[in-house]
Order: C-alpha cells, then sequence, then structure tokens
C-alpha cells in the first residue's frame, strides 16, 4: 500500500522519466505480513540539488517579498551549503542588509561588523559601513528608550467562580498513525486500542482513504475488496470501501481516545480519474508539452467544490481533527493548464510561461543536472504554495461548519524545515507561509532511516539534524506543542521492523524538548509505545475579575 512512501517520496512525484539520474522510484507492492508496508526507493545526491545561485535567488525573492529574518536566514545557506561560491560576500552582505531592515539591530550589527573583517576589500565595505551606522544608532536609540521591566506574575490556581475559561489551546499530542489494524476483527482492534491507551498514546491518527493497491484493512468485508480505491466513511463524491470510520470513533472514544482523520486532497479523484478536465497539467520536459499528470487540478473551481462536499460529509463524524496527507504539494512541473494560467494572470498580471520558469530547460531529462529558477519560478512556486494552502483554509471551513472543535493537521516533508528552498522548488511546499496560514499541529515527517537514504548521512548525523529540525520548527511555529515530529517504525525498502532500540533512542531525544507532540507512524503492535511517554499538560494564564 501507498500510505507511508506517499509521505515523502511518491507524493514527491519523481518519476523515472523525469529525473532518471537522480531519482529512483520502486513500485508499491503488496505483503501478506501486517508489518509489510510501502516498500519504496528514493536516492539523492549528498547535496543540494540548487545551484548556489539558485539558492541565492530564493534568497532575494523572499527579501523582496519583505520576509527579511527568512531571506536572511536563506542568504546564511548560501554560505552553509556553497562554501566556494564566488556569492558569499554579497550572501553575507545580505544577511546583515535583511536584519537591518527587520528592526533585528544587533543581529545587523554583528553580521555587518563580520562583513568588514571578512572583505575587507569587497566592492560593498561603503555601503556596508553606512548600514552598520544605522545599526548602531538604532540601537543606542532603543538604550535611550527602553521601558523597565515589568515584575513577572504568576498564574494562580483557579477558586470557586473567579476563573473564566479561556479557549482549550492546542495540546502536545501523543499519536499513532494507522495504516493498517492487525485485527481481523473489531473486537480485536478494540484490544489494540486498549493496549494503545493503557501505553500513554492520547491520539489516534486513522487511514480513511484507499488508493489503487493499498492493503485493505483486515476487517473489511470480502464483498468490498472489489473496489480499487475510495474512502472509509460515507459519501456521494467517492467510492466507499467501507464505513470503518463510524465503529472506530465510537471504540476509541469510549476509551478516552480522539481520533484524526488521515485524507489525501488532490489524490481523492477517486471514480474521476479519467476526467481529463479535472486532472492536475504538467510541463514535460522532453515533449515541451502539457500533459495531465497525478491527482486533481486545484486551480480548477470544480476540483475544489469536490473536495468541499466530500469533507462536509468526512465531517458529518465525530472526528477530533484532520491530518492532510502530503499529497497538498504540485513537483516543480507541475500546475500548468488553463485554469492555473488564468489564476496566475489574474493574480499576478504576468503570463505563465514554462520558457519564462526554466533556466535552462533544453537539458534532457537524463541529464545530471536540473534546470537552473529564474526570478519567475520562484514568484510562481509561492504562489502555488499559497493557492495550496487556500484550498486546506477552504476545507478547514466546511469541517468548521460541524466540527468547530475540530483540529488540522499539515503533513510537510521534511525539507521544509531542513531546506526551504529545496521544498519550495520542487513540492511548493513550506513551513513559513503554512504557519502563516495557521494550522494546530505541524506534522514533519522527520523519517530518519529515509533521511539516511536520500542525504546519504550517517545515524548520528541524521540525529543531530532532526534535533536541528526540531528546534527550527519550534521557534519559526512559536508554540512546541503545535510541532509534531513523526518517527518511522519500519525500514521503508524491506518493510521490516526498525529495531525498537533505535527509533525509541531518537524520540527520547527529541522529547527533551518540551510540550513537543510526537507521533510513530505506521502502527505496530509490537512497538513499546509506552516510549511516547505522556504528554504534559498545557496551563494557561487567566484574568480574574
Amino acid at each position: 500500500m501507498c500510505c507511508f512512501k506517499k509521505e515523502g517520496l511518491e507524493a514527491r512525484g519523481w518519476g523515472l522519466k523525469e529525473f532518471k539520474a537522480i531519482f529512483f522510484l520502486i513500485s508499491f507492492l503488496l505483503f501478506p505480513s501486517p508489518q509489510s508496508l510501502i516498500p519504496v526507493v528514493h536516492a539523492q545526491e549528498s547535496r543540494p540539488f540548487l545551484t548556489d545561485k539558485d539558492q541565492f535567488n530564493y534568497a532575494i525573492f523572499l527579501y523582496k517579498q519583505r520576509h527579511y529574518t527568512v531571506a536572511a536566514r536563506e542568504f546564511g545557506r548560501v554560505i552553509e551549503y556553497f562554501p566556494e561560491s564566488p556569492l558569499i560576500p554579497k550572501a553575507h552582505y545580505m544577511i546583515g542588509d535583511a536584519y537591518l531592515n527587520a528592526s533585528m539591530y544587533k543581529e545587523a550589527e554583528d553580521q555587518l561588523q563580520q562583513f568588514m573583517r571578512n572583505f575587507p576589500d569587497n566592492e560593498l565595505v561603503t555601503e556596508t559601513s553606512l548600514k552598520l551606522e544605522i545599526a548602531r544608532a538604532k540601537l543606542k536609540e532603543a538604550e535611550l528608550f527602553s521601558a523597565p521591566k515589568l515584575p513577572i506574575v504568576k498564574a494562580q490556581p483557579c477558586r470557586g467562580m473567579t476563573c473564566h475559561a479561556p479557549a482549550e489551546p492546542t495540546a502536545p499530542m501523543r499519536a499513532v498513525q494507522v495504516a493498517l489494524f492487525e485485527g481481523r476483527d473489531y473486537g480485536e482492534v478494540e484490544h489494540e486500542l486498549d493496549a494503545l491507551k493503557v501505553a500513554g498514546v492520547d491520539t489516534i491518527i486513522l487511514r480513511v482513504f484507499h488508493n489503487k493497491d493499498d492493503r485493505f484493512y483486515p476487517f473489511v468485508k470480502p464483498k468490498n475488496r472489489g473496489i480499487p480505491a475510495g474512502v472509509y466513511f460515507k459519501t456521494a463524491e467517492s467510492p466507499v470501501i467501507e464505513d470503518i470510520l463510524a465503529p472506530i470513533l465510537e471504540i476509541a472514544h469510549r476509551k478516552g481516545l480522539k481520533v484524526f482523520a488521515w485524507m489525501t486532497t488532490r489524490y481523492a479523484d477517486y471514480g474521476m480519474e479519467q476526467r481529463k478536465d479535472m486532472a492536475c497539467k504538467a510541463y514535460d520536459f522532453d515533449t515541451k508539452e502539457i500533459v495531465a499528470c497525478k491527482g486533481l487540478d486545484l486551480f480548477n473551481a470544480n476540483a475544489v467544490h469536490h473536495l468541499e462536499r466530500l469533507f462536509q460529509d468526512l465531517a458529518a463524524y465525530p472526528i477530533d481533527g484532520i491530518l492532510f496527507q502530503d499529497d497538498l504539494m504540485l513537483k516543480h512541473n507541475e500546475g500548468f493548464g488553463r485554469y492555473s494560467e488564468a489564476l496566475y494572470k489574474k493574480d499576478t498580471g504576468r503570463k505563465l510561461t514554462p520558457s519564462g520558469l526554466y533556466g535552462n530547460e533544453e537539458i534532457p531529462q537524463s541529464a545530471i543536472l536540473s534546470p537552473q529558477y529564474t526570478s519567475e519560478f520562484w514568484r510562481w512556486a509561492a504562489w502555488k504554495n499559497k493557492r495550496l494552502l487556500q484550498v486546506a483554509s477552504r476545507l478547514k471551513a466546511v469541517v468548521k461548519q460541524k466540527r468547530p472543535e475540530a483540529k488540522f493537521a499539515i503533513n510537510l516533508m521534511y525539507e521544509s524545515v531542513s531546506n526551504p528552498p529545496y521544498a519550495m522548488a520542487w513540492l511548493s511546499q513550506s513551513l513559513d507561509e503554512a504557519v502563516r496560514q495557521g494550522f494546530d499541529y505541524y506534522a514533519v515527517m522527520a523519517y530518519h532511516r529515509q533521511m539516511q537514504d536520500e542525504l546519504k548521512k550517517g545515524p548520528y548525523e541524521i540525529q543531530r539534524l532532526i534535533e536541528k529540525m526540531t528546534e527550527d520548527a519550534v521557534r519559526l511555529v512559536g508554540e512546541p506543542q503545535k510541532v509534531l515530529i513523526k518517527f518511522q517504525t519500519i525500514d521503508w525498502n524491506t518493510s521490516h521492523p526498525l529495531p525498537d532500540r533505535e527509533v525509541t533512542g531518537l524520540l527520547n531525544k527529541i522529547k527533551e524538548t518540551n510540550n513537543i507532540s510526537i507521533a510513530v507512524v505506521p502502527y505496530r503492535r509490537d512497538f513499546p509505545f509506552g516510549e511516547l511517554g505522556s504528554p504534559p499538560k498545557v496551563t494557561q494564564l487567566v484574568q480574574t475579575h
């Protein structure tokens, strides 16, 4: 079944035709064992695929959009990723300039001073000196007008009727993402949920979609197994495999477990796969033509309306939340077609043409190099990202009409934190923009074995990278409990369970970040779920009257 390698691999959409030299995609396989899940291999070079110019142009794009602190971070990555680049002096200067524009005067002073020391003969020295004076003047000004610190007021416990109940804050999550239960009937599933509850798990993230070649839940009736793709809840918008959501919700809620419905978006074209008018459109580098691609065209209003009706039916169930599957993305050559072109023209006043996006699109697909991206490409990629998040917002709105207390999580590739320009270019995905849009949980797919394979790094390096990703995500999101770090429990390539100590060791390291949310993927009945640990309770300061 495809659920997990679509998470992070198949959803990236790198087919053999498109990236033969770099990326390899093996078909999803079916396995009789309950623990066998989704083996797909995706190889990647041990360096970022972007050139130094691409990375710099991405940072310039952010700077021009006035996202100054994010731009400073991305200029820094020019230095980190490309230490021999001739762009390093300009990148260093731009870090200081970005901080200055962000009114982060101390950071600007530090960066501009360092530029003066490192590049005393650079043509930007005079301009740097002037901006350094501005930063220092602003710091002195801040010292003169700084207000005294106010005393800290500690929250007091509520007594009698003196406290007003605030809106319930987002709580840290201890979750298990279920692609399959191992129970053969609902009685056995109930025993599995009992064990999870005792272990301290508080949330089940339940697969409610079924893609072609996915494995069926063991308790699905044989007569329903002839439906190739669909959903596991009642709706008129899609083929229904079987309504498993209702009985599992009843069991889980009876045991005090929350249930998030794990649902597709772009790939929820079940029953309409042959409708060309609803299909995604992509640019084929070989033929230089616009062709159909997998999934729905989310620039087509009819496709979005279809999803709204589908999610409205999902919200008829007493779900506690929804996890948007990672198919809410568009590859670097996807997002064309008449609907996209018309919207892009309307929103930006610019014409969308492949020749304006790819600097060296003439290279064959078998070449090692990827197309270089123009400044127009970055504008288009960011525009696509905003469109995808707008669709998510519309789906959230229809769910909220029936389930106002529902929470929403969005799946994010690990590159959204570790390598944002990579995620923006190849996936039209951005954690920064998702935070601006607003979700209850940001689910970072920190699948360590997958990262080892793709980044060609050892276990220790990957652990350090995941620790840094967690720190960066918490800083960007601002609330640690909203950062949901997801750990893999099986080897995607072999479908064999990973050693428990390997997973729990990494998990316990990340748990050192207070209030962080954690999920393991996929559910394995033999996994030591007690290692997730009960999350601390979130407290909130309330005023008394």
